[in-house]
């Protein structure tokens, strides 16, 4: 029988292989002393946490994002939980406590505990779904604020 429970099934993300050179962060300010170099290289193979991508001094193909905090480009950028913006691995590893610092707020919206997730650069054709379903979106509003227009046209005398 072994370690293995049966009519369990495992479920994994599907993500891309990540170089190993992009598992470890090359262009920190300050030195981390306790910063946990396996846990970094798990969470970024995992993807839970964006590769250490090289940066870039412009959008190049206007595809790439900015990080807000160092001012470089990037494929793609870890995304901060409360409010969305996006930041670079090394930007937030240099944000987060030592063991002997007080808790993080986020820097952009000031909440307390601060986190992030990592979703990933979108491909062209993931990019083109979202933007159809934007359209949409923006269609029916504009539809349903100008039946709200000639319905209020009507009412008034």
């Amino acid at each position: 029988m072994g370690n293995v429970a049966s009519g369990v099934k495992i479920r994994r993300r599907l993500v891309p292989e990540v170089e190993e050179r992009l598992t470890r962060p090359r262009r920190l300010v300050r030195e981390l002393p306790d910063l946990d170099a396996g846990r970094l290289h798990r969470l970024i193979r995992g993807g839970d946490l964006a590769p250490c991508f090289d940066a870039a001094e412009d959008a190049g193909d206007g595809r790439a994002e900015e990080c807000p905090i160092c001012f470089y480009f990037y494929p793609s950028l870890n995304r901060s939980k409360c409010c969305g913006k996006g930041i670079c691995t090394e930007c937030f590893l240099q944000l987060m406590p030592s063991k002997t610092s007080q808790a993080v707020h986020c820097p952009f919206c000031k909440i307390k505990s601060y986190a992030i997730e990592y979703r990933r650069a979108h491909t062209t054709r993931e990019k083109k779904i979202k933007q159809e379903g934007e359209q949409k979106v923006n269609e029916i509003k504009l539809r349903q604020h100008s039946k709200s227009q000639i319905a209020g046209e009507d009412i008034l005398p």
